[in-house]
């Protein structure tokens, strides 16, 4: 492909002073800030250490970006609690239903994320202190049936 002729009108290209090119074929400006690049092309750039008289929240420019909020560590507490509680020793239940009511104090306070994971915490606690109770009837109803057989078999 050639480059195009600022003599010639019908290449694409206007000329401008001296016959350089002031733009390309495709309308784009050679010289000088792209039509809507940032700051204004046309001022001088402001000296070293000099502060920026248009602030980032100025009409016209986004608001600054603040970033995510952190995530509340007692919630993660709760949640991780709560599972282990759920699998291996179900009187961490408790724990996690401790861990997990004070981490949704902590966010609404802080306004931290984590409200998710500290119900979810607080759900699994339950169910792992349920689970709690539940072995603890069985234990106690088949202590208490062996006992029984054991001691009545021995009075007769």
């Amino acid at each position: 492909m050639t480059s195009p002729n600022p003599a010639d009108p019908t290449s694409g290209a206007t000329p401008g002073a001296y016959g350089e090119p002031t733009s390309t074929p495709y309308g784009e400006p050679t010289s000088g800030a792209a039509p809507g690049a940032y700051g204004n092309p046309g001022a001088a750039p402001a000296p070293y250490g000099a502060v920026n008289p248009t602030p980032a929240w100025a009409p016209g420019y986004p608001p600054p970006y603040a970033g995510p909020r952190p995530t509340n560590g007692m919630a993660i507490a709760s949640l991780v609690t709560g599972i282990v509680a759920l699998f291996s020793c179900s009187l961490l239940g408790g724990v996690a239903v401790y861990l997990a009511k004070r981490a949704r104090e902590e966010i609404r306070t802080k306004g931290e994320e984590g409200e998710g994971l500290a119900t979810a915490g607080l759900v699994i606690g339950w169910i792992g202190v349920g689970l709690g109770v539940l072995t603890l009837v069985f234990l106690l109803l088949y202590f208490g049936v062996v006992g029984y057989a054991i001691f009545s078999s021995t009075n007769t």
